[in-house]
């Protein structure tokens, strides 16, 4: 059991971290996505927050941080819509596509200039960066839903989901950055297309190598 003391103390962090978060979100939004983010420094943010330049660098190693931190909050979200699912009892493909459906949905309101600054943190900063204990990956997400599957027989017991959950999150990372650079509205379906197309191959495949 988490002492007290020490739960109020990671609340506290939490609460800063969202704090600063939050302000870099702000200023970006109010100098423009396209090179808003460039010009902003980690003392305005730190203003804005309310909060000192140290506790800033406490929070976050550099200011593009930030951005790797707007994604995995994403990631995170996208995990509870998995834990859901599965806890509901739908079989596995309806709910990879459920939960892609509602992934495109909220992908589809951020701005798209601002979703290619993230994805460009994310597929391009060193993973020494990442934030210790917050980095969150879509595979978790996708984990989340293909080993109950895998253990209730929905899946050919050879199949990695490891592996599997790799893919899924490859093609839907492609999806969304094709989506951030022109002017579809269709990325809910792209990206419900692409995973039933994954794993219909995952098993037909694993039946043809037999």
């Amino acid at each position: 059991m988490v002492p007290k003391r020490s739960r109020l103390a990671q609340e506290r962090s939490r609460d800063t971290r969202r704090a600063i978060l939050r302000a870099a979100l702000e200023l970006w939004a109010q100098r423009g996505y396209e090179n808003g983010f460039e010009r902003m420094t980690t003392e305005e943010i730190a203003a804005r927050a309310g909060v000192s330049k140290a506790t800033f660098y406490l929070h976050f190693a550099r200011k593009e941080d930030i951005l790797l931190h707007t994604g995995w909050i994403t990631a995170g979200v996208v995990y509870e819509d998995a834990l859901a699912e599965v806890a509901a009892g739908r079989e596995l493909d309806v709910a990879v596509d459920r939960m892609m459906n509602r992934l495109g949905r909220r992908v589809q309101r951020v701005p798209r200039a601002a979703l290619r600054r993230i994805l460009d943190a994310q597929m391009s900063m060193p993973r020494a960066s990442a934030i210790e204990g917050e980095a969150f990956g879509l595979e978790q997400a996708f984990l989340a839903l293909l080993q109950p599957a895998l253990e209730a027989g929905q899946l050919p017991e050879r199949v990695s989901v490891t592996a599997l959950a790799t893919m899924l999150k490859a093609i839907t990372i492609d999806a969304i950055w094709q989506w951030s650079a022109d002017d579809s509205d269709q990325l809910p379906v792209v990206l419900r297309q692409r995973a039933a197309v994954v794993l219909v191959g995952a098993r037909h495949t694993l039946d043809a190598v037999r």
